[in-house]
């Protein structure tokens, strides 16, 4: 997929401009490729960038709060009259950036550093939003003076003024009386088997296949709609994700192949190139915490157009009960605790920003405190905590979390996310099988087993072979349904329970220790460059003492660092004043 960059005419020459997309006699536009699309009706004009998924008819014909709700990832830019409207997809998967001071609008945030007039500044609150809850909590970027355009909206450009409008608000898609029962159920199944047909392309594609309920939800439908595709998934060869899908695929003789992340090639050497364009794309998240996404991404796009993805699965059906890399540890506190003197210290007092020099952060710590008191008594209050929590989930933590993942892999490969449909989610939001209609993080396993049942009714229905095969979970889609079964689904949650007290787990099922102990030369010139905003001393130790025994939240934490330091460690290249030096930049001119 191309990235995008809308400029005002302020920034460039007349002899530049004949080389540009004139949208308006303001606004012109340049690709760093040639994948997007142009449709004209008269004076309308409507570009699509990415993988819009539906009829040329239907882009023009639907109104501006409408847009977003379209099929597909991609962005839109439409042109009418001396005014122009920037759109992402629904979720706002695909970020969009922009800078008021220099007029830029772009899909890429390093080519609006490119554009810049003036050196960026470092914004410290993205640090410790990054640090705190493992991505951006507010609309922040690294650099004070660009934004992230917030979830739902879209940017209009009118001469030289730059306006943002929310168009969606998720919350009014929860009702106050959620529907249940075998009816209501039996509805939804049958409206994703359909909705999942529409995201299947016309020719051959990938699905990522692997223990969990998502992708095999998705390849049941695939079968049942006799479609030709290809599975794979991740790890080494003893992971989960690899040897039940391996076994799973076996038995319903469907093409799979994993990618071995302990292999030497890998680890020596594509983990930590992968590691660090992951790093400095996208959302610039913990790209040695995810380069396998990438990795795999670009080695299905050999042979294949379109990914099927299960992204979102999990967090749209059963309730978030603990923490994690979606769901930090500080995350889950800003929304349990009330009290909010109670909240500051604990978020002052987190252990992830213990890595940094504090002092150098003490004005932004505070400040950033106060905005997340103030943004959960923003939260409409006639709804309950747990769907107070899930606007976060819907308008952050799916782009931030899911779309890192999506907005990487999409420059390699179309990416399609049925679960994250429209007009699925709007009516998964009016039952009970909806996350956010359960209990507040519970962790209750009968409870939680009411997100899974919808996945096993849609199963059922698409392939029973599918329907008998054990998941990761330790169970199979048919216990969740039969009672006569319902010990199969206890006793598994009891041993990993009791696992989890006796044993350590190793965490180098996805090559990530391995690679950042190949790559220690390296990451070490890193952390030592800095002298200011990180304690190097304490980054050092920790890197160390990492192994594959370091408990997640330690490990995700330098990581985590090291991704921001690199990142910072390329913030001293200067700005390009010149746009016609930053335009043939762009098209390798």
């Amino acid at each position: 997929m191309s990235d995008f960059i809308l400029f005002h005419k302020k920034l460039i020459s007349k002899s530049e401009k004949k080389k540009l997309l004139r949208l308006t006699s303001n606004w012109y536009l340049t690709f760093t490729g040639t994948n997007y699309f142009e449709y004209n009706i008269g004076k309308f004009k409507v570009i699509v960038v990415g993988d819009y998924i539906g009829s040329v008819e239907e882009v023009f014909s639907v109104n501006d709060y409408e847009i977003a709700k379209l099929k597909g990832h991609f962005y839109a830019i439409v042109a009418k009259e001396n005014s122009i409207k920037v759109y992402n997809s629904f979720f706002s998967m695909l970020p969009i950036y922009y800078t008021e001071s220099d007029c830029l609008i772009s899909s890429s945030l390093q080519l609006i550093k490119e554009y810049l007039t003036t050196k960026p500044e470092i914004d410290k609150k993205f640090i410790l939003e990054n640090l705190l809850f493992n991505y951006g909590f507010f609309n922040r970027t690294l650099y004070k003076n660009i934004n992230l355009l917030p979830c739902h909206s879209f940017i209009t450009l009118k001469n030289d003024k730059i306006t943002v409008t929310k168009h969606f608000d998720i919350s009014s898609l929860f009702v106050p009386y959620p529907k249940g029962g075998k009816k209501t159920v039996d509805q939804l199944s049958n409206l994703f088997i359909e909705t999942a047909k529409q995201y299947f392309p016309k020719e051959e594609f990938d699905i990522a296949f692997t223990s969990g309920f998502d992708g095999r939800t998705l390849v049941s439908c695939a079968t049942y709609h006799q479609q030709k595709f290809n599975t794979f998934s991740f790890g080494k060869p003893e992971n989960d994700d690899v040897s039940i899908p391996l076994a799973n695929a076996k038995t319903l003789k469907i093409p799979y192949q994993y990618f071995d992340l302990g292999a030497t090639q890998y680890i020596s050497s594509e983990y930590y190139q992968n590691a660090l364009e992951y790093t400095t794309s996208g959302y610039l998240g913990n790209g040695l915490l995810y380069p396998h996404f990438l990795y795999s991404t670009k080695k299905i796009s050999e042979n294949s157009k379109y990914l099927l993805s299960g992204a979102g699965g999990s967090e749209l059906f059963r309730a978030l009960h603990s923490a994690g890399a979606v769901t930090s540890e500080i995350l889950t506190n800003v929304f349990k605790i009330q009290n909010e003197e109670e909240l500051v210290e604990i978020i002052k007092n987190a252990e992830p920003l213990r890595v940094l020099n504090t002092s150098a952060f003490t004005v932004e710590l505070d400040e950033l405190t106060q905005e997340i008191i103030e943004y959960k008594k923003s939260l409409p209050q006639n709804i309950t905590r747990n769907q107070q929590f899930y606007i976060f989930v819907f308008e952050e933590i799916f782009r931030k979390f899911f779309g890192q993942w999506i907005t990487l892999q999409q420059k390699y490969i179309s990416v399609r996310t049925p679960f994250l449909d429209y007009n699925f989610v709007k009516t998964l939001l009016t039952t009970k099988y909806g996350g956010a209609n359960n209990d507040f993080f519970t962790d209750n396993p009968i409870k939680r087993m009411k997100g899974q049942y919808l996945y096993t009714d849609i199963i059922k229905k698409t392939n029973q072979q599918i329907y008998t095969q054990v998941t990761g979970k330790g169970y199979r889609p048919i216990d969740v349904r039969d009672l006569k079964y319902i010990h199969n689904i206890i006793l598994p949650f009891l041993k990993k329970k009791l696992l989890k007290k006796v044993t350590k787990t190793n965490l180098d099922n996805l090559g990530i220790i391995s690679g950042v102990k190949a790559n220690e030369k390296e990451l070490r010139l890193t952390i030592n460059n800095d002298q200011l905003l990180f304690n190097s001393k304490r980054l050092n130790t920790m890197f160390t003492d990492l192994s594959p025994y370091t408990p997640e939240k330690y490990r995700d934490t330098l990581l985590m660092s090291l991704s921001i330091l690199h990142n910072m460690s390329n913030h001293s290249i200067s700005s390009k004043i010149n746009t016609y030096e930053v335009y043939n930049s762009i098209n390798g001119l």
